[in-house]
């Protein structure tokens, strides 16, 4: 039906990416043609090494990873152009004109082709986050009216503490919440910043009645238990989003569950990202309240017990999150005893309310069908004049 979506996403975390990847599984479930895009893919290779180099010293240094925020930069300094040209060369020739935008950075690309093309082009700017998050406010800076030839398209509205969309990860019901094992989900998002492991720590050195998951980002983090019930999920950390598989496409991350380690056996996912199957069983997932922790959190009914914010984007997400009752931070849910019935309520809060919020996807489908109608209609119009 139509023409491709092409769905531009970033490596800069996992929350600009696993959701790319949600919604074009959902558009083609839907019948439309999908096309990833990774935004280091037009960066030269030492600028890529840099952001490696970076996802570590945000690891080690939360500090740092939250100083980074506030340095100005200009991403167009580390664009390879034979690259850029390249992708808009392809764009031109196969005629794409439907983007759905995950990450600021990509809008130069876009105004790029704007300038080379005769078509109109139709693109949604996507924010995953409750406020802008750092591609964002850069773009901003270097362009105030960035938006006005695209259609802006927030997951949460930008006034209140509100979800005007939401990004369903499957197509199951939530797990009922009584048939749950006691088990928390602990992690750092995709590049395992923040506080988590000072939690773990304290959860590890605590009675709270309940079993872990722990996400683990390099090898040597998993490490042989005498907890019979603690487990360990870990993406192949060799394995980079720009990366694409044997037929050229972009995938899920390449993921391992083991309660030891080694050897560790990597799995690249079909449906979705490896983590969410741990966190749908779930009782709640500890983590710093990231775009990708909030979709997951959502989609699964399970509630977000949440670790410090990075950045003012994040720290909105909490407020969401707290407000409508699907998340606590973690040290209000720690005086209150660890409680499960606390959980409990949240999710139920969470899996109630979660029909009445619109899918995305399905909404994306609805102005597709409603403008190819209209574009029909003006060329059956403007044959009948040429004819007469």
């Amino acid at each position: 039906m139509g023409q491709k979506i092409t769905i531009l996403c970033s490596g800069f975390g996992l929350g600009f990416y696993i959701p790319g990847l949600i919604i074009a599984r959902r558009l083609q479930q839907l019948g439309l043609e999908t096309c990833i895009e990774v935004f280091e893919n037009v960066m030269d290779e030492d600028k890529q090494f840099k952001t490696d180099q970076s996802r570590q010293a945000y690891r080690e240094n939360f500090a740092v990873a939250l100083a980074s925020q506030r340095i100005p930069g200009d991403i167009r300094q580390s664009l390879n152009s034979a690259a850029v040209k390249s992708l808009l060369d392809q764009w031109l020739e196969e005629e794409r004109t439907r983007f759905i935008v995950l990450s600021g950075h990509w809008v130069h690309l876009l105004d790029m082709l704007r300038e080379r093309t005769k078509d109109e082009i139709d693109v949604d700017l996507l924010y995953v986050d409750s406020s802008l998050s750092p591609s964002w406010k850069q773009l901003l800076k270097l362009k105030p009216d960035y938006a006005s030839f695209y259609r802006e398209i927030p997951l949460y509205h930008p006034n209140r503490l509100e979800i005007m969309y939401r990004l369903d990860v499957d197509d199951k019901p939530s797990v009922p919440y009584e048939e749950r094992a006691s088990r928390l989900v602990i992690h750092g998002g995709g590049w395992g910043i923040g506080t988590f492991r000072e939690k773990l720590r304290q959860l590890l050195d605590t009675e709270h009645g309940y079993d872990l998951d722990i996400v683990a980002y390099t090898e040597d983090e998993v490490v042989p238990s005498n907890r019979p019930a603690l487990r360990y999920v870990m993406n192949d950390p060799h394995w980079r989003t720009w990366f694409r598989d044997e037929s050229g496409l972009h995938t899920f991350p390449p993921y391992v569950v083991t309660d030891s380690g080694k050897p560790f056996v990597y799995e690249t996912p079909i449906e979705h990202h490896g983590l969410y199957g741990l966190v749908r069983q779930a009782m709640a997932v500890v983590s710093k309240p990231g775009a990708g922790a909030l979709m997951d959190s959502l989609a699964s009914g399970t509630p977000l017990i949440m670790l410090e914010p990075f950045g003012e984007h994040e720290k909105r997400n909490a407020s969401i999150w707290e407000e409508n009752g699907f998340g606590i931070p973690y040290n209000v849910w720690a005086e209150q005893g660890y409680s499960k019935d606390l959980l409990a309520q949240l999710a139920h809060n969470l899996i109630s309310r979660r029909q009445q919020i619109q899918d995305y996807p399905t909404e994306y489908m609805s102005r597709f069908i409603h403008s190819e109608k209209e574009a029909l209609h003006a060329d059956r119009i403007h044959n009948n004049h040429a004819k007469a």
